[in-house]
């Protein structure tokens, strides 16, 4: 009866356990991504393979580079919860008029997905912020 008792406790002990797991507060997204220093170095590693990448790398040539980052970091500190604000046109506006394929499109995100796997963003993490991102399509290819 003793043993049976000791069994009893110790799994109303591991549930409660759990329990307190299920209820600690998870991090968002702007944490996991690592906050703004952490977007930052994401979306600068992004240049640099946009830069080598033929498929796209002729859209940005006398691109203002830093504006580019400025304002993508913004936007993806505001997207993931962030305390930014992006404040530049929006999606729509930006693309309008530049006629982009869903081939670049694909592409910038390959290259976006790359540029996260480089700083070691878990994939977890990488397809919330996709998940996020994928809304913008309609407003950037073919506007």
């Amino acid at each position: 009866m003793r043993i049976h008792l000791l069994k009893i406790i110790s799994v109303i002990i591991v549930a409660l356990f759990l329990a307190s797991c299920n209820s600690m507060p998870k991090k968002s997204l702007y944490d996991d991504l690592g906050q703004y220093e952490g977007i930052d170095n994401i979306i600068r590693e992004l240049i640099f393979i946009i830069a080598k990448d033929e498929r796209v790398n002729p859209r940005y040539k006398g691109v203002n580079l830093q504006h580019f980052k400025k304002g993508l970091s913004d936007y993806i500190c505001q997207l993931s919860g962030g305390p930014c604000k992006y404040e530049n046109e929006n999606m729509k506006q930006v693309h309008a008029g530049h006629n982009y394929t869903n081939t670049e499109f694909n592409a910038i995100v390959d290259d976006l997905i790359l540029a996260m796997e480089k700083r070691k963003v878990p994939v977890a993490t990488q397809n919330r912020l996709l998940a996020l991102l994928a809304p913008a399509y309609k407003d950037v290819v073919y506007q």
